[in-house]
């Protein structure tokens, strides 16, 4: 780990200091928070100086230099992708150990990349980055900490004419809602009026589109539910539900499917009137799903059939 991240902060090569993030992004998921937190300080430092064009790669002489990486153009799609996947995983496994001045360091870093002036895929992963930090980093050091920045920022990416921005904004408006729910309380029907589009957009979408638009709805839809189960006391969940069941099962992006699962388990759970009224609905929904077999995780797929057999419907 010392090595990889030495590689990181010191090497000049963009193509050598590429495959340290994404071996030390894996090797950081192995060996777990024990034997990274030592070293968390000086790898955040490195990610940071990565992300903001500073590190020895980026700003010295070296054995890739003719790749380049201006500021105002396009990010280096290898080095910086493993830039932004290392960043979630060293969130995913310090959690609260991070802190918060690593966690807005990092927030602050590829916030740039977020200018609606960049490229698409500088926005689509400035909008998935932010996303795995809300999913994976404690609410008061991401959701909760930064909702007023990132909520107007997600909703307006939204409306971004890539697919690919559009569909990393949807899940992250959802993670974002669903871990801080009593901020997102105040802005539900503006977030759900935000991913509808995407839905209505996907139905005509022409068909060179129409993959990447159907995946984008898939998690538009699943970031409605999200929302939902954030607060389903005063969330819209009848529209939602009317929404979203006939929509199932999601094929694009099949592993939104264990999402609309657990907001249909919170619904059955807490006895929201809502999935009595839509209860045939549901039933097919579930249906469909199981013969299909598209759940992709085995407990929400035994949820699913748990919860057809306690709708009344007949096990898949």
């Amino acid at each position: 780990m010392g090595l990889l991240a030495r590689l990181l902060s010191e090497d000049t090569a963009k193509s050598v200091v590429a495959v340290a993030c994404e071996s030390l992004n894996e090797l950081v998921q192995d060996v777990g928070p024990a034997a990274l937190l030592p070293r968390l300080p000086a790898i955040v430092e490195a990610t940071v100086a990565l992300a903001t064009n500073a590190a020895p790669c980026q700003t010295l002489l070296g054995a890739d230099e003719e790749d380049g990486d201006d500021d105002d153009g396009d990010h280096d799609n290898v080095l910086m992708d493993n830039v932004a996947d290392l960043c979630g995983g060293l969130c995913k496994v310090a959690g609260d150990k991070i802190g918060a001045d690593a966690a807005d360091a990092l927030f602050r870093a590829f916030s740039r990349f977020a200018q609606p002036g960049r490229p698409a895929s500088d926005r689509a992963m400035a909008m998935g980055c932010f996303a795995e930090l809300c999913v994976e980093l404690p609410p008061p050091l991401a959701a909760e900490r930064h909702f007023a920045t990132l909520q107007p920022l997600f909703s307006a990416a939204c409306r971004d004419p890539s697919p690919a921005v559009t569909r990393n904004a949807a899940f992250g408006l959802g993670a974002l809602c669903k871990a801080a729910p009593v901020p997102a309380r105040a802005v539900v029907a503006e977030a759900l009026q935000a991913l509808y589009p995407l839905v209505a957009k996907a139905d005509a979408a022409p068909e060179e589109r129409r993959s990447a638009d159907r995946a984008a709805a898939d998690n538009a839809l699943a970031a409605m539910c999200r929302i939902c189960v954030g607060d389903p006391a005063s969330a819209p969940v009848d529209q939602v539900l009317g929404l979203v069941l006939p929509q199932l099962p999601l094929c694009e992006d099949a592993g939104e499917n264990a999402t609309v699962v657990e907001f249909l388990v919170v619904l059955a759970a807490t006895g929201h009137a809502a999935l009595a009224t839509h209860a045939d609905a549901v039933r097919r929904a579930l249906a469909q799903c199981l013969q299909q077999e598209k759940i992709d995780e085995k407990p929400a797929c035994d949820q699913a059939a748990a919860l057809l057999q306690q709708l009344g419907g007949a096990p898949a």
